[in-house]
């Protein structure tokens, strides 16, 4: 049902300033001056649609070896063939035996619909080659597939 699975570690940084500003009096005698420090509005960056949130969530659990947790939102077509021993194993096997090294980072998720399921698609920055992560959510956000693929393949 799945050719394999993926993970990802997530971080977000957002970079604030403050505005200093200076006011008082201008006179030959020591300056007294009143300062005020003013912080900019928080930055916060936009979240991603619900379908792109649930694959970097899935991503980082994979990574981070939490397979039960991924596991229990599979749908029923893969509940029994992808149970969390699979799934670790897929991982073990993608990275040791088919050559793509340890994971090291991924990019933005891309949200396709193909049908009645919507697919996100992760790249991967693993260590020996490029790979991507790809995950299939029904209409109620449960996975109804999971791969760990070679660079590139295409959205059926």
């Amino acid at each position: 049902m799945f050719s394999g699975l993926s993970k990802f570690g997530f971080a977000v940084t957002v970079a604030s300033s403050a505005l200093v500003l200076v006011s008082g009096p201008v006179s030959n005698a020591a300056p007294a001056i009143d300062t005020a420090v003013v912080a900019p509005a928080p930055v916060t960056a936009p979240s991603p649609p619900p379908n792109k949130q649930l694959a970097l969530k899935t991503l980082d659990q994979v990574v981070k070896g939490n397979f039960v947790a991924v596991s229990a939102r599979f749908d029923e077509s893969i509940r029994q063939e992808g149970n969390p021993a699979v799934l670790a194993n897929a991982w073990k096997l993608y990275q040791d035996q088919l050559g793509f090294g340890r994971y090291q980072s991924h990019g933005e998720p891309r949200q396709v619909v193909s049908g009645d399921r919507t697919v996100v698609d992760i790249s991967l920055r693993m260590a020996e080659q490029p790979g991507d992560f790809r995950v299939a959510f029904d209409g109620k956000g449960r996975i109804e597939g999971l791969w760990f693929l070679k660079k590139g393949v295409p959205v059926p």
